[in-house]
């Protein structure tokens, strides 16, 4: 009898490994995507950021300017347009809800990702493309950034497009007679990033060039990046609306630029400033799950550093978006977002070059982390558990520690499949997957917390006691989401937030400057609905003002003026 032939059988298996790889990425692939849209269906909106974007969004889809920022009514010049543009697109699309409000910053995210995947790929290869893609889409400050309705996210995404473009007309030798076209790529993302967040879309990538050059003592670079068509191409994106805001309103430009930009760099005008070092834990722990890929070893140094100037570029790129956000006097976690697409490629080719067996030991260091994060957090929420003042953060806690438990797992499994030197990409992958879904348990559970300072449970209260000529207020403070919930504006009574004060004077009759001229006004209406703070209430109840509590929450409280007849 004969026997089937050595190398068909062997065919045939190998056949079978890679469809049921192809397979198992596929769902992967689109379970790691329900878990990334899965992160967007939080129903409160964060306070401040989220309820402030949300709502400057929603003012400018309403009233058809799409060229004036406002929040409340209030002209609101701190950030470009991009943003609320996208949003508002997505508003007029899908309806006004929160999730539509956070859904510019996922996709975002995702273009982040892709230009990672395209760039590493297109110069080291396969694996280490789709590895800095994983480890990008699963760190946990790019995760949680891309489904938190801020700009900060979409700044970083067309800066890492714009870096991609430049890593492959540079560095890709197939790229050479498509570089003028990538090289465009590249002047139209820094274009957006501009439009984003403003002139860091062009100072970051700037510096970050002038670096490489030196330190690859190569100047011949500007004649190989399409210089002066790509500066009339950035100037023809980024430029016209700028001139238009600015024809205007005219006290946009000293506002926007000088304010915004050098006066919060260099002062501490905000209360922004952050210890020394702030951003070393903000970036390691923004890593995780894949922090013990970092070099802190020579061997990990080893399959970082080859050498090559794309490496000098990448590190340029870490080192100046690292510094120059160090040195600023206005420091917020999400502001050092910019550095991640970089140090994605950077951990992904390390991670494609690390033996099965060094692999493991990170994959191994993972997991005691993760575990040893999920106990801190589980001892902090039986700490809290019985203080009024941090209601829903047990919960939000508890999360966390089960979203890590999900990571722990997920790398332990992966050291003891890359301990027997297989399933290399599975490792990486599965561990991604685990990331994206691990940082969505801790999103949506969040909201334990989130939620009742938000603007949602206040709206909600105030709705039955509304008609559609009651007025609004907020006394004492500005919860920014509130007119998104109500679809309308409110009047701010007696409060001096930096992102109103500078145009009070552009509606008037929407602030009332003292807590006397808010109880006059109070007291000779029928009708009127309130969040007060809770400084400001005390003073009311003594003054002896006439209201209804409709409730209390963590915000202040939502009270009611009801003439009786």
């Amino acid at each position: 009898m004969l026997s089937a032939r050595p190398g068909l059988s062997t065919h045939r298996t190998a056949t079978a490994h890679a469809e049921r790889a192809g397979l198992l990425s596929l769902l992967a692939t689109l379970l790691w995507g329900v878990a990334w849209i899965a992160g967007l269906m939080r129903s409160g909106l964060a306070e401040p950021d989220e309820g402030r974007y949300a709502e400057v969004a929603r003012e400018m889809l309403a009233s058809g300017d799409w060229v004036t920022p406002r929040l409340d009514g209030f002209l609101f010049f701190d950030k470009p347009p991009l943003h609320y543009w996208g949003t508002a697109a997505a508003y007029a699309l899908l309806g006004t809800e929160p999730w539509v409000a956070r859904l510019w910053g996922a996709m975002a995210g995702l273009l982040a990702i892709a230009a990672v995947a395209w760039a590493g790929w297109r110069v080291w290869g396969r694996a280490a493309g789709l590895y800095a893609a994983a480890i990008l889409g699963s760190s946990m400050l790019f995760a949680v950034g891309a489904h938190v309705g801020t700009l900060d996210l979409g700044v970083a995404a067309f800066l890492a497009l714009g870096m991609a473009c430049f890593v492959v007309a540079q560095f890709d030798p197939a790229s050479a007679p498509r570089r003028t076209a990538i090289n465009l790529g590249m002047w139209a993302a820094l274009a957006l990033a501009v439009l984003s967040k403003g002139l860091i879309g062009v100072v970051l990538p700037g510096m970050v060039l002038g670096v490489y050059m030196l330190w690859q003592r190569d100047w011949r670079v500007l004649g190989r990046v399409s210089l002066l068509p790509g500066l009339i191409l950035l100037l023809a994106v980024s430029a016209p609306w700028f001139v238009e805001v600015t024809r205007r309103h005219p006290e946009f430009f000293d506002y926007f630029f000088i304010r915004e930009h050098f006066t919060r760099f260099l002062t501490s005008a905000d209360n922004r400033g952050k210890p020394p070092g702030f951003f070393i834990p903000v970036v390691l722990l923004g890593l995780f799950p894949w922090t013990a890929l970092v070099p802190f070893t020579r061997d990990g140094w080893r399959a970082m550093w080859s050498g090559a100037p794309v490496d000098r570029l990448l590190l340029a790129w870490v080192g100046v978006v690292f510094v120059f956000f160090s040195i600023s006097h206005s420091q917020l976690a999400f502001y050092i977002l910019p550095l991640f697409p970089a140090a994605a490629l950077l951990l992904g080719r390390a991670a494609a070059r690390l033996p099965h067996e060094a692999l493991a030991r990170r994959m191994r260091a993972t997991t005691w982390t993760a575990g040893a994060g999920a106990i801190a957090a589980l001892i902090a929420a039986l700490a809290l558990r019985h203080t009024p003042a941090h209601i829903g953060m047990p919960t939000a806690l508890g999360g966390l520690a089960a979203g890590l438990v999900v990571m722990g797992l997920a790398a332990g499994y992966a050291a003891r499949r890359l301990s027997r030197h297989d399933h290399h990409d599975a490792a990486v992958h599965g561990l991604a997957l685990a990331g994206i879904v691990g940082w969505t348990i801790v999103l949506l559970v969040s909201q334990a917390w989130a939620g009742p300072r938000s603007a949602e449970p206040v709206a909600r209260l105030m709705a039955p006691a509304l008609s559609a000529d009651t007025p609004v207020y907020m006394v004492g403070g500005f919860v920014r989401g509130l007119p998104f919930y109500l679809q309308r504006p409110v009047t701010i009574v007696a409060q001096e937030r930096d992102d109103l004060t500078p145009f009070i004077h552009s509606r008037p009759d929407g602030y009332i400057p003292t807590l006397d001229a808010f109880e006059a006004r109070w007291r000779a209406a029928d009708r009127g609905v309130a969040l007060v703070d809770h400084v400001t209430m005390p003073v009311l109840t003594q003054h002896g003002l006439p209201y209804v509590v409709l409730g209390q929450l963590p915000t202040g409280t939502v009270i009611a003026r009801q003439r009786t007849p």
